[in-house]
């Protein structure tokens, strides 16, 4: 198992003039990141696919959500209103190192605002929305190139090998 540093439980936070906002500003240091890039071996914690030394995101288990207004869209952009992020955190308490994951970017993005078990009953639904939505997809299945199995979404951190030890092996070049 790969020990991580005793971190400070909480982030330190941003200081805002007049309070309107609770941002949690401040990210997470460059040692810790390289420290949770590892917690998983230099996996996503969710589809457990290696992480690039950068683009993966530092994803919040349990969401911090963040507010919204609707604002008035742009004039011809074919609708009325669009939502806008306001800055404002509605769970600040959430931005702590213990809460945060590695994860590559297209689960990170899936994910959202979603919690674990949200974002596993949204994986669980997927083949029924491709084979109700999509077409390819029907049609796929009807040549039988895709083949539905029912079985549980399980993440990449509950597996038993996670965490993981890296292992370093040599390999030898062919003699020829």
């Amino acid at each position: 198992m790969i020990e991580l540093p005793d971190l400070p439980k909480h982030l330190p936070k941003a200081e805002v003039p007049d309070g309107r906002f609770s941002r949690p500003k401040n990210k997470i240091t460059k040692a810790q990141r390289a420290e949770l890039r590892m917690k998983f071996g230099g996996r996503c914690a969710y589809c457990g696919c290696f992480l690039p030394e950068k683009g993966w995101h530092a994803d919040h288990v349990e969401p911090v959500r963040r507010d919204f207004e609707y604002v008035l869209a742009p004039v011809g952009s074919g609708v009325t209103h669009v939502a806008r992020n306001t800055g404002k955190v509605l769970h600040p308490d959430l931005h702590t190192i213990e809460n945060l994951f590695p994860a590559c970017a297209p689960c990170n993005l899936f994910k959202g605002a979603f919690s674990v078990e949200g974002m596993r009953k949204e994986i669980s639904q997927q083949v029924e929305r491709a084979r109700t939505y999509s077409v390819n997809f029907r049609t796929a299945e009807r040549f039988g190139l895709v083949e539905i199995v029912d079985k549980p979404v399980v993440f990449w951190f509950e597996h038993d090998v996670a965490p993981l030890k890296l292992q370093t092996v040599a390999v030898s070049p062919d003699k020829r």
